[in-house]
């Protein structure tokens, strides 16, 4: 068989185990790698038709896997939303959100993303006047903001009429109306939210497709060719499929289906379809084979459940207050139980060292209950584990899925820092440990949340040096938990691919699989880690076809080689 393509004289390095590097790939018109090594060696594989192209000694890998990100609710922020920047006061926001209200447009609601701590805690302190100042500035129209953390929001007079909300109205399961004196102040926290969510219109299923064809196409743009998107709806499945079938698709798309109570707009008829049907919704480059639990909050809203008391000198705060789990442990068992028996992983949002202890242990009585060689299971996020707990996920074949990428200084976690104390936040993102006890990890960005940049290469340098690699943020936080290049890359790549079900797929570079590769500007290996958060994707291959830049034939970037 003939290459489609070959492409030599570079630094390619495989991450297969062997942790490969080899001058030249040769790749079919089916996508598929057909040799590795060194050009002289692939004569047999060239014909007339057959275009050689030389790398001109650049440095080449798998493509990048996201294994956490919320792909069409991140990219219809992009496209829709009133930009907020997480630094703002709530002074600032005020400004944005009246400026937004002035300018016509096809869409009523006005959704600001994402405010941080700053305008909350101005937010927090005003109270009731918060939510008339937000009145006064939106021209009738009703506002959303979006919290950082994307499990709360401030809402407008006009959306929490919407809504239903008035100060009788009484919190829902699992959430807070946020009231003082007996008034609404316009907070929402955790499944409140949902409940002016809700209203905000639908794009239609067209818009749908074009920001899921957006999405990817930012996504291939930043190195990457597969994600995880971490909680899908029936109608993202079926935007993606539409996408595939229209050969839009440019990257494997992985679904976490939110099938548990504790997703967003749970629906019980619609999540027993969801289970029945998504198999047959999944395009060629799709597969869904997780379901998500939240099981915890966030600690920037004191949501998270921790094992000890959150410290605080706010009157409105418990003395003994630890954050909340929306299922008791019992409930917890059951539901992994249950999707376990149908050989779904879950992936459990657990931040809280109280949530994360309470994923393992009920993990550990599924493995009694149903058997030890069921699916891999996920902690998402999994900021605070008590060090006792780390060497149990590796026995228990548990998967850190780590983000957002908050393991070096940023405004949130300054944030989160501030809010639980130097002592426990000190612990946080232990990566180091938690490969040192054999636990498979895989980082994701989380995107859109409260690192809002989906840009691989910046938590690819924090992972390396534990420091801000913006430079806006002075200090490092836990070096001790600092890891190698050789450690860290296989998080972006060969393990998420695994835990997707995709690692006969692609995940490195091997013959057989898919020639999903990437083109770098720089060697990561031979520069500073500092220097890596500074990386461009020259080009992006997806099943040998040049995905990124999408406006580019190959041979626009690498010189056709003539003699062979």
């Amino acid at each position: 068989m003939a290459a489609g393509q070959i492409l030599h004289n570079g630094r390619i390095h495989t991450l297969d185990t062997a942790s490969s590097v080899v001058d030249a790939i040769a790749f079919g018109r089916d996508g598929k790698i057909l040799a590795l090594g060194r050009l002289h060696d692939m004569q047999s594989l060239i014909d007339e038709t057959t275009e050689v192209f030389d790398l001109q000694g650049c440095f080449v890998m798998p493509g990048l896997i996201d294994f956490h990100l919320h792909a069409l609710p991140g990219m219809i922020v992009k496209l829709y939303s009133t930009r907020l920047k997480p630094t703002d006061n709530f002074a600032a926001v005020l400004e944005r959100i009246r400026l937004a209200a002035l300018e016509p447009g096809e869409r009523e609601w006005i959704v600001g993303s994402a405010f941080g701590p700053s305008a909350l805690a101005d937010m927090q302190q005003l109270g009731a006047q918060a939510l008339h100042m937000l009145d006064a500035v939106s021209n009738g129209r009703p506002v959303v903001l979006e919290h950082v953390s994307g499990h709360g929001i401030f809402a407008n007079s006009a959306a929490l009429v919407r809504a239903g909300i008035t100060a009788h109205t009484p919190n829902p399961p699992d959430g807070e109306i946020v009231k003082v004196a007996g008034q609404v102040t316009g907070l929402l926290h955790e499944t409140a939210a949902w409940l002016v969510q809700d209203k905000i219109p639908a794009l239609t299923p067209q818009q749908m497709i074009d920001v899921a064809g957006k999405a990817v196409a930012l996504f291939n743009s930043v190195g990457m060719t597969g994600f995880c998107d971490a909680s899908s709806t029936i109608d993202m499945l079926n935007t993606f499929r539409a996408l595939d079938d229209q050969g839009r698709l440019t990257c494997w798309a992985g679904f976490t289906l939110a099938l548990s109570s504790t997703c967003p707009g749970y629906d019980p008829a619609a999540a027993e379809h969801l289970l029945a049907e998504h198999r047959n919704i999944c395009g060629e480059h799709m597969i869904a084979g997780a379901a998500k639990i939240f099981l915890d909050g966030v600690p920037s809203l004191r949501t998270a459940a921790m094992i000890d008391p959150y410290p605080s000198d706010d009157p409105d705060v418990l003395p003994d207050h630890r954050g909340a789990m929306a299922l008791s442990p019992e409930e917890l068992e059951e539901e992994i139980a249950r999707f376990d028996r149908l050989g779904l992983s879950v992936k459990v949002h657990a931040i809280g060292d109280r949530a994360v202890l309470t994923v393992i242990d009920a993990v550990e009585a599924v493995r009694r209950t149903n058997g030890p060689n069921g699916p891999q299971h996920h902690i998402a996020h999994g900021q605070f584990i008590r060090p006792d707990d780390i060497a149990r996920l590796s026995q228990l074949n548990i998967l850190a899925d780590l983000n957002p990428p908050l393991w070096f200084p940023s405004s949130a976690s300054l944030t989160h820092k501030g809010i639980v104390g130097d002592q426990r936040y000190a612990s946080t993102w232990p990566v180091r440990s938690l490969l040192d006890t054999g636990t498979d990890v895989a980082v994701g960005s989380d995107w859109l949340t409260i690192f809002a940049d989906i840009n691989p290469w910046l938590a690819l340098s924090g992972l390396l040096t534990r420091r801000d690699p913006t430079g806006k943020f002075p200090g490092v936080h836990a070096p001790e938990q600092a890891i190698s290049l050789h450690q860290a890359l296989p998080l972006f790549t060969r393990n998420p691919a695994l835990a997707m079900r995709l690692g006969e797929k692609t995940g490195q570079l091997a013959v057989g699989l898919s020639a999903d590769l990437i083109v770098l500007d720089r060697d990561l290996t031979t520069i500073s880690p500092e220097h890596i958060a500074g990386t461009k994707v020259l080009a992006t291959f997806f099943q040998g076809r040049l995905v990124h830049p999408a406006d580019k034939h190959v041979k626009g970037i690498f010189r056709l080689t003539t003699h062979v």
